[in-house]
């Protein structure tokens, strides 16, 4: 336990998966150091080493996003011409313009990251995503949404100002833009330290406050029904069944549903949840 990041730890702390999970966001000030994970140096250093692909990354504003040609670059490697690298400069510009720059699934090119989200995930039925927002003063990447899925975010660096919309007919478990700002939301900053929990299709908005703001979010995306039927299919074994045709289909739905109800819940999310993780975007 003592080893754990303290992110980890703050989940069971505060149970999130029982005392919040869909019910309420939950704003934790200062509950974890800052440090460790990514700063701005490290974004710089990524940029000036020219490694950072499309769609890895991404620059948006108002939730535009620019041609992938005007912040990527070709490079030739081992003689082939491969599109999407960052261009420094052209990134640059675009965040002094105003533009977010937007980090996507570290969990598969960062290790200290994919060791929190490792601990994470052994304490919650669900697939993990990692992001890094890296947005200007007084900007916003992103319009109001709702993501499809639960959401943890740590601010890393600077300030941000969230808005939460969560009247009833505002929240939705499907992801979209049909937010109306009118209703009735929370707003609050957070700086370094500070971590936040939204449930499942929480309309919200981030506005970088008083100079760049960095922060990390977790998306946390449980089995859907869909997965859970996938899953009843892969544990299902029927053996060898009688007949054909019409016999054959009635043996086979006999067994189908013999296996439904001796199959423990357990055991469907734990392969939905394996299935999951294995998904490549």
């Amino acid at each position: 336990m003592g080893t754990e990041h303290p992110l980890t730890r703050l989940v069971d702390d505060v149970d999130l998966a029982g005392a919040f999970w869909n019910r309420r966001h939950g704003l934790f000030k200062g509950a974890v150091p800052a440090d460790g994970l990514i700063t701005e140096n490290d974004i710089q250093d990524m940029l000036d080493a020219g490694l950072l692909r499309w769609p890895y990354f991404t620059l948006l504003k108002q939730g535009q996003q620019p041609e992938v040609t005007a912040f990527t670059a070709t490079r030739t490697v081992a003689g082939q011409h491969l599109k999407g690298f960052a261009d420094a400069l052209k990134v640059r510009e675009l965040l002094a313009d105003g533009a977010t720059m937007k980090m996507s699934q570290l969990e598969d090119w960062h290790a200290p990251i994919r060791g929190l989200m490792d601990e994470i995930e052994a304490r919650l039925p669900a697939e993990l995503k990692a992001y890094v927002f890296y947005t200007p003063c007084d900007n916003t990447g992103m319009l109001p949404h709702r993501d499809g899925s639960h959401v943890l975010a740590l601010q890393l660096a600077g300030a941000k100002e969230w808005t939460i919309y969560d009247a009833p007919d505002q929240v939705d478990s499907r992801p979209g833009l049909d937010v109306d700002p009118d209703s009735h939301s929370h707003t609050f900053v957070m700086e370094p330290g500070d971590v936040l929990y939204l449930p499942h299709g929480f309309p919200h908005v981030a506005t970088a406050r008083g100079g760049t703001s960095l922060h990390l979010t977790l998306t946390i995306t449980e089995p859907a029904p869909t997965d859970l039927v996938e899953a009843l299919l892969t544990t299902f074994a029927p053996g060898d069944l009688p007949g054909n045709g019409t016999e054959f289909a009635g043996g086979a739905v006999a067994a189908l549903l013999d296996h439904l109800g001796s199959v423990e819940e357990r055991v469907l999310v734990d392969t939905a949840v394996g299935t999951m993780r294995k998904r490549t975007v």
